[in-house]
């Protein structure tokens, strides 16, 4: 067979990485009891409180702010905040935590500008925007994944539009903030490996026991359960879209065994790792 060139010449059409976790992203509220007591969002995510109807407050870091119908709050990772409104006139707000990873970026959202809070002067076409996620939640389609992560990229390219957000240059004051978010990204990068508290403090510069102190403080858990918890939502991608067995799966997202792994999954999904796999639409 003679030998034939590589089409080295033809452009490079696209090319990123991408990475996108969400917390939540719904339709909230609406009832007279609903409130949000003093909470402070996780180090690497970015929240977006969009009131559809009616009206409400929150407390952001000590300031109070009173959103009315197209109002767009936005917190970032770090910031205190607290929510509340009427009973008499209950709201119904629309909702999501995001963090989204690009290139060595741990958030890229957190390397912009936001202002606190945004108006829209035409509300239903965010709610419009915002339903085409949660339809996309709604999917039971093989390639639910895609379809997921595809609608949540698009409505924040649509949300980037409208607010155009500059890029930030405050980011050299959130020294502790930015270890968190290096250390997440080194573990990432390690799941499949075995990970140490020890080896993982001296990946940021710090000592295991502060290190552990302030990554439970940004986060919410520790770092071991934060491993756990995306060692567990890797399995889940291996399950739906590999053909693996259990045992490899287990291995490859660096559990230790697959009794400990089949466990700890039982514990977090309340299914086994087979019967998830089972209720995956063909």
């Amino acid at each position: 067979m003679a030998w034939l060139p590589y089409h080295h010449d033809w452009k490079l059409a696209f090319q990123t990485e991408l990475g996108l976790r969400v917390h939540w992203f719904g339709r909230y509220a609406g009832y007279p009891e609903w409130s949000v007591p003093r909470a402070r969002l996780a180090a690497d995510m970015v929240s977006f409180f969009f009131v559809e109807k009616s009206s409400c407050w929150s407390i952001v870091n000590g300031k109070k702010w009173n959103l009315q119908t197209g109002d767009l709050l936005i917190v970032c990772g770090g910031d205190e905040f607290i929510y509340g409104h009427d009973p008499a006139k209950p709201h119904v707000s629309l909702s999501a935590s995001i963090a989204f990873q690009k290139g060595s970026a741990a958030n890229a959202l957190l390397h912009r500008h936001f202002k606190r809070c945004y108006h829209w002067k035409n509300p239903k076409e965010f709610t419009v925007e915002f339903e085409k996620v949660l339809t996309a939640l709604t999917s039971k389609s093989s390639f639910r994944d895609l379809t997921i992560g595809g609608a949540i990229l698009q409505w924040l390219g649509y949300i980037l539009s409208q607010t155009r957000p500059p890029l930030s240059r405050s980011l050299a004051d959130r020294s502790v903030v930015d270890k968190v978010l290096a250390a997440e990204s080194w573990a990432a990068a390690r799941l499949s490996r075995t990970i140490t508290l020890p080896e993982w403090a001296r990946s940021v510069g710090l000592n295991p026991t502060y290190f552990g102190r302030i990554f439970k403080r940004e986060t919410g858990m520790s770092p071991m359960e934060w491993v756990i918890q995306r060692r567990l939502q890797m399995a889940t991608q291996q399950l739906s879209n590999t053909q693996k067995s259990i045992a490899e799966i287990a291995e490859a997202c660096g559990f230790e065994s697959q009794f400990y792994f089949s466990r700890l999954f039982r514990r977090h999904f309340d299914q086994s790792p087979l019967q998830f796999r089972k209720a995956i639409p063909g």
